[in-house]
């Protein structure tokens, strides 16, 4: 093993050796210079070389792209190693879609204001409730031929990633990081929402109930979050406990397939939405939902109007 590696501490140093030997030969000069003191930052040097050689295995112009990439970007290089140091679940990620490392990236881009947008900053920043919508709308656009679970599962990932290594890099507060996890959630269910929505509306209309005056007016479904990511203190592998709100009950104006109660519609609203964040997908699923809390527990309506909650 050359010595400049002779400091770091190795699990295994001689398979840690013909690992490197590997790698060497696919990093330009410049981050083969410096990959022995990003090894000497990281708490596993051993798990990070063997995600970075399977990273660095695919051949022909992708495998070109990505050292390209590397060369242009030496920080990337950081941010990979200390990936895989940290996160399985995260290095498989981007082993699996190497071009993810990208995202980190971006130069800054003009808002209409003017000014960089904060999305586009890299790690260096937090996002706010804002930026991840704008975010998720970019994504969107390249992401349309993915079913609606994979691709909300995919966006999680990216994000964990960018999050994960605010919070291991010390550009993050816990609470910071707590707060970003739990507004991405919330992201997460929102546009889970819109996408069942939409469905259901088309099938059976706008639900309704009498307002004071007599006449018909829309009522809408609301996602309330406790535990922690009700109090936006949601860490990586949470669970999230949710209740599903109507506002009252009453029947949908009718659509391709007809009028049919609230009750019913927004039942199977909520089932739509928990099938789009539990589902497991190639991508895994976006989250663990635990519905315990609602009213009744496991044995009541998994979608229960406002005046009966509040009798409750």
């Amino acid at each position: 093993m050359d010595p400049a590696y002779a400091n770091i501490a190795f699990v295994d140093r001689d398979r840690a050796a013909a690992t490197l030997s590997g790698i060497v030969q696919s990093l330009p000069a410049t981050l083969r210079t410096s990959l022995p003191a990003l090894l000497a930052q990281i708490p596993a040097p051993d798990e990070a070389l063997n995600f970075l050689e399977r990273y660095l295995r695919p051949e022909g112009e992708a495998a070109s792209r990505t050292v390209s990439y590397l060369e242009r970007y030496p920080t990337a290089l950081h941010y990979l190693l200390t990936a895989f140091s940290y996160s399985r679940f995260l290095s498989e990620t981007l082993v699996q879609q190497p071009e993810l490392i990208t995202t980190l990236h971006r130069p800054p881009r003009p808002s209409d204001a003017g000014a960089p947008s904060r999305s586009t900053r890299g790690i260096e920043h937090s996002r706010s409730p804002e930026d991840l919508r704008e975010e998720y709308a970019r994504f969107e656009t390249s992401a349309f031929d993915l079913s609606p679970a994979v691709a909300l599962a995919r966006f999680k990932r990216r994000e964990y990633l960018r999050i994960m290594l605010r919070d291991v890099l010390g550009l993050a507060t816990l609470a910071e990081t707590t707060l970003e996890l739990s507004d991405l959630a919330d992201l997460l269910l929102a546009r889970a929402l819109r996408i069942a929505d939409q469905k259901f509306v088309d099938s059976h209309g706008t639900p309704q109930a009498s307002g004071p005056d007599g006449r018909q007016r829309p009522v809408e479904l609301v996602i309330l979050s406790l535990g922690k990511l009700g109090g936006q203190e949601l860490n990586y592998s949470s669970d999230i406990d949710l209740m599903f709100l109507y506002a009252a009950d009453g029947e949908t104006s009718g659509g391709t397939s007809g009028a049919i109660t609230n009750s019913e519609f927004f039942v199977r609203l909520a089932q739509s939405v928990l099938k789009l964040v539990t589902e497991a997908t190639p991508e895994g699923a976006v989250f663990r939902v635990d519905l315990r809390l609602r009213p009744q527990g496991g044995e009541g309506d998994l979608a229960v109007s406002l005046p009966a909650a509040l009798d409750y």
